[in-house]
C-alpha cells in the first residue's frame, strides 16, 4: 500500500509564502495544496503546484562539480568532485584571499529572497558573509526591494510597512501586481473590497486590479514621481489632506534656513544656543523650540522672532526663513493637473477623483514595489509617495500601513559581526552613500568593474547563493567579461543557469522542500504577522543536495568561524532568533502547522508615550514625518522630492517597460513544462495603434530596438494600455526563445540587455528597466 502523509509546511518560491499542504507518497513529494487554515494559505499558484516538477527535474544538479575547460570555451566541460573536495578547494581560495590582500576581495551574491526558495536562509548566508568580513555582497536590492524596506525609512523612521487591506477604506496599489506577483496579499485586497473599501490603481498596464479600480490612473512609465506631486498639490489646494497629523507628527512646520537649507537652530541665533534645538513658527510669530534628540517641544519659548519679510536675527546678521511644509508648498504649486498630465498622461479629471478619494477615505493601505523601483528617480520616487501617504494621515492606524511586527525576534544576520572599518570599503559607497552599500549591498556592475580593474581594488572571488544576473540583471557584455576574467567563481543552486557556465565549482543546493525553514511572521496582512513555523523537510534531498545553511556552516568551519556561527548548530541559532518570542525550536516541531503569537502589531506606535510621558515619534532624525530631509541635503541631494528632467533621455516613438508574469518568477522555472505550457514564449504587449503603425499583427515576432541593445519576443495586442509604450518580461535568455526566433544568435530574448545603466538613481543606483526609449519592428518570416 501506498504511504501517504499530508505535512503542513509552506511555499518559500516568491513573497508570498503561502501556507500549504505537502503531499508526500512513498517518501516522494507529489503535490501541494492550500492550507486554508493558515493566514496565507487560501490559494496556490501554478508555481507552487508545480514544485514536484521542480524537485525531481531531471536537469537538477545532484553532486558537486568542477570545472574542465576553459572560460569561454564552446562548451563547458564539468567533472564530478566529492563534497569535501569542494569545500576543501573554496575554504583555501577564500582564506587565501582574505589573508593576502583582504575579505572585501571577495564579493557574495545572494538571490533574491522575495522570489526564491532561500527566502528561510538568507539570513544564516549574511552571517556568514559579515562573519568573514566581505562589505560586498550583489543582492539586486537597488531594482527590488530598497526603496519600500529602505528609502522609505528616510521619511517615516521604518520601511512601508504591512498594509491592512481586509480592513481600510481605501486599496492603493501603485506598480504593483499581487494578482501575479503576491497571491496571499491578492486575497487581502479582495477582503476589502468586499467590506466596501474603494480602490486607486496605478499602473500603466490594464492589470486584474485596475479593471476593478474605482480609480484607475495610467501613468506613463518613468513619471510616477511628478503623478504623486500633482496629487499632492490637488490635495493641499482643496484641504483634502490632514493637516493635524502634518502639524504634530511631521517637521514642517519646523523652519529652514533660506541661505544653507539647515534647519533654524537655537545656535544660530545665540551664542549659548544649542544645535539640538530647532526652531518652529507659533501663530503669533514667535518662535518655539523643539529638542530634536528628545523629541519633544520645550515650555519656554525663544525670544526671537520672525519678521514679517521672513527673517529672523541671527547672530550673524538675518537670517531668512521658511517653513519645511511651506518649501514643499512651493515645489507643489508648479504641479498643476494640467503640467502633469502632459507629463504623466493621466488626465486632470482622474487626477482630481484619486485625491478626492485619498482625502475622503477612512483609511488608506497602499503599496509600491518594483514599478516605482526600477527607475533612475526611484529614491525621491519613492519619498514623493511616502510624503502623499503621510497627508492622509493613515500612518499606523487600523486600515493604514502598520510598521512592526506582532512579536519580537532577534536578527541573526550578523550586522554586528562586520567592523566600521571593513564596511566602510564598500565598493560605490563613496559615491551613494545614503544607499544599499551602506549596508553592504552592491550593484552587479559595481563588481563587475572591480573584477576588471576598474575599482578602488580588484574583486579575485566571487560565491553566489543562486542568482543569474547574465539574464536576470542588465549590463550583460560587461558581467559576461567581468565572469570570465574572474580568478575564483563558486555558485550554489537547484540548475546550471547561464551565470553559472563561468563558475570554476557548482554546488547543488536543496529546495526548501528538502530542508527545514523558519518564518516568523506571515505578512500577508496585520493577522498573519501572528503566526510563526517552523517547515520541515517534507522529503529528502535529492542526490547530494544540501541546504543554503549548510554549505555557509561547513565552510564557516574550515574557515575558523564557527564561533561566530552558533558554532555550527542551527537549532541553537534558530532558538535565539525565537528567544524574544517565548517560542523555541521544540515547540514548532511539536506544531509543524505553526504557533500564533498572543499579541498584536502596534497601532499608532509613534504616539505612545515613555515614562516622562514624551511620545515615541518617529526613527528619523528630526523623530517626526520628514517633510524636509535635511540628511539628503547635507549628502547633496534635493531635500525635497523635486522632479527633474530625466538626464540623458533620447526622444523615441515607444518607451520600453517590463512587467512579472504568474508563471515565473524572475530567470527561473522556464524549465518546467507545466509552466511553459502557460507562457511559452517571451511575449511583448503593444497597443494595437502602435502595431498598427508598424505593420505588427497579434503573435508575429517583433524585435524591440534600443540605443544600448535589442531583443525578440511575440506580440501581444493589449487592449487599453499605455498607447506609447510597450511591456516585456525579463529573465528570459537566448535558449529560452522559440525556434524560429532563437536560432539566429544576434536575436536573443533576454530584455536586458537592451536596457541603457549610463545613468542611474544617485542614492540606490536604480536603473531605469521601467523606462528605456526604444522602437518596435516587425521580425520577417523565416
Amino acid at each position: 500500500m501506498t504511504d501517504t502523509k499530508r505535512i503542513p509546511a509552506f511555499c518559500a518560491q516568491c513573497r508570498s509564502r503561502c501556507g500549504c499542504t505537502a503531499v508526500v507518497e512513498d517518501g516522494r513529494l507529489t503535490g501541494i495544496e492550500p492550507l486554508p487554515d493558515h493566514p496565507s494559505g487560501a490559494k496556490l499558484c501554478p508555481k507552487g503546484r508545480a514544485a514536484p516538477e521542480q524537485v525531481y527535474h531531471p536537469d537538477r544538479l545532484t553532486h558537486p562539480m568542477r570545472r574542465t575547460t576553459p572560460k569561454g570555451a564552446a562548451k563547458t566541460a564539468w567533472e564530478r568532485i566529492s563534497w569535501d573536495e569542494a569545500l576543501d578547494t573554496i575554504a583555501e581560495r577564500l582564506g587565501e584571499i582574505r589573508r593576502d590582500h583582504g575579505a572585501e576581495q571577495v564579493a557574495f551574491g545572494v538571490t533574491t529572497p522575495s522570489g526564491t526558495h532561500v527566502s528561510d536562509g538568507i539570513a544564516w548566508i549574511e552571517r556568514f558573509i559579515r562573519a568573514y568580513g566581505s562589505p560586498n555582497t550583489i543582492y539586486g536590492t537597488e531594482i527590488c526591494n530598497w526603496h519600500k524596506d529602505i528609502a522609505t525609512k528616510f521619511t517615516t523612521g521604518h520601511d512601508i510597512g504591512t498594509p491592512d487591506f481586509a480592513r481600510t477604506g481605501c486599496v492603493l496599489l501603485w506598480g504593483h501586481n499581487p494578482a501575479t506577483t503576491w497571491l496571499a496579499r491578492s486575497v487581502e485586497i479582495q477582503k476589502g473590497l468586499r467590506n466596501g473599501a474603494r480602490m486607486i490603481v496605478v499602473d500603466p498596464r490594464p492589470t486584474t486590479f485596475a479593471r476593478r479600480a474605482d480609480c484607475w490612473l495610467r501613468v506613463r512609465p518613468g513619471t510616477d514621481q511628478v503623478l504623486a506631486l500633482g496629487l499632492a498639490h490637488i490635495m493641499v489646494r482643496d484641504g483634502l489632506h490632514d493637516g493635524d497629523f502634518l502639524t504634530r507628527w511631521s517637521n514642517g512646520p519646523l523652519l529652514v534656513r533660506q541661505d544653507t537649507g539647515r534647519f533654524l537652530r537655537e545656535s544660530d541665533l545665540s551664542a549659548t544656543g544649542s544645535d539640538a534645538i530647532l526652531m518652529a513658527l507659533d501663530a503669533d510669530g514667535g518662535l518655539l523650540r523643539y529638542d530634536c534628540d528628545a523629541g519633544r517641544w520645550l515650555d519656554t519659548s525663544s525670544t526671537a522672532v520672525l519678521n514679517s519679510n521672513g527673517t529672523v536675527e541671527g547672530i550673524a546678521g538675518p537670517i531668512v526663513c521658511q517653513s519645511a511644509f511651506g518649501r514643499w508648498q512651493d515645489v507643489l504649486a508648479t504641479h498643476t493637473p494640467d503640467r502633469v498630465a502632459g507629463i504623466t498622461g493621466v488626465p486632470p479629471e482622474k487626477l482630481q477623483q484619486a485625491a478626492s478619494i485619498l482625502g475622503g477615505s477612512s483609511s488608506v493601505a497602499y503599496y509600491s514595489w518594483t514599478g516605482v523601483g526600477q527607475s533612475i528617480t526611484a529614491t525621491q520616487t519613492d519619498r514623493a509617495i511616502s510624503m502623499l501617504y503621510a497627508m492622509t494621515g493613515s500612518l499606523g492606524v487600523p486600515g493604514g500601513n502598520v510598521a512592526g511586527g506582532a512579536g519580537v525576534f532577534n536578527d541573526i544576520s550578523g550586522t554586528e559581526l562586520i567592523g566600521a572599518d571593513q564596511k566602510a570599503k564598500a565598493l560605490a559607497l563613496d559615491t551613494r552613500p545614503l544607499g544599499p552599500s551602506a549596508s553592504g549591498w552592491v550593484t552587479g556592475r559595481d563588481v563587475y568593474r572591480a573584477i576588471l580593474g576598474q575599482g578602488p581594488y580588484p574583486v579575485r572571488a566571487l560565491f553566489a547563493f543562486g542568482g543569474n544576473p547574465l539574464a536576470a540583471q542588465p549590463d550583460t557584455a560587461l558581467a559576461r567579461d567581468a565572469l570570465a576574467a574572474l580568478p575564483f567563481h563558486v555558485h550554489a543552486d537547484f540548475f546550471l543557469n547561464p551565470s553559472a557556465e563561468y563558475a570554476d565549482i557548482v554546488l547543488p543546493v536543496a529546495t526548501s522542500w528538502e530542508r527545514e525553514g523558519l518564518r516568523t511572521g506571515f505578512d500577508c496582512g496585520l493577522d498573519g504577522l501572528r503566526r510563526v513555523q517552523l517547515r520541515p523537510a517534507v522529503v529528502a534531498p535529492v542526490g547530494e543536495a544540501r541546504s543554503d545553511i549548510e554549505i555557509a556552516l561547513t565552510l564557516a568551519e574550515r574557515l575558523g568561524l564557527s564561533g561566530q556561527m552558533f558554532d555550527g548548530d542551527v537549532d541553537r541559532g534558530h532558538d535565539h532568533a525565537l528567544a524574544p518570542s517565548g517560542l523555541t525550536v521544540a515547540d514548532l516541531r511539536a506544531r509543524p502547522e505553526g504557533a500564533t503569537l498572543p499579541g498584536q502589531v502596534a497601532f499608532r506606535a509613534y504616539a505612545e508615550l515613555d515614562g516622562n510621558g514624551v511620545p515615541a515619534g518617529f526613527r528619523t532624525p528630526t523623530r517626526r514625518v520628514e517633510i524636509w530631509s535635511e540628511q539628503f541635503r547635507d549628502h547633496g541631494q534635493d531635500a525635497l522630492p523635486v522632479w527633474h528632467e530625466q538626464p540623458g533621455a533620447t526622444p523615441a516613438p515607444l518607451t520600453l517597460s517590463c512587467a512579472k508574469t504568474v508563471a515565473y518568477c524572475h530567470s527561473q522555472h522556464r524549465n518546467i513544462a507545466s509552466l511553459r505550457k502557460l507562457m511559452p514564449d517571451p511575449t511583448l504587449e503593444i497597443a494595437a495603434a502602435a502595431a498598427a503603425s508598424r505593420g505588427i499583427a497579434n503573435h508575429d515576432w517583433v524585435e524591440v530596438l534600443t540605443s544600448t541593445g535589442r531583443f525578440v519576443a511575440k506580440a501581444r495586442l493589449t487592449r487599453d494600455i499605455s498607447p506609447n509604450a510597450v511591456f516585456a518580461q525579463h529573465g528570459w535568455w537566448a535558449p529560452d526563445a522559440a525556434d524560429g526566433a532563437g536560432s539566429d544568435a544576434f536575436l536573443p530574448a533576454n530584455m536586458n540587455q537592451a536596457v541603457n545603466t549610463a545613468v542611474s538613481d544617485p542614492i540606490s543606483g536604480s536603473i531605469p528597466l521601467r523606462a528605456t526609449p526604444c522602437d518596435v519592428r516587425r521580425l520577417p518570416d523565416t
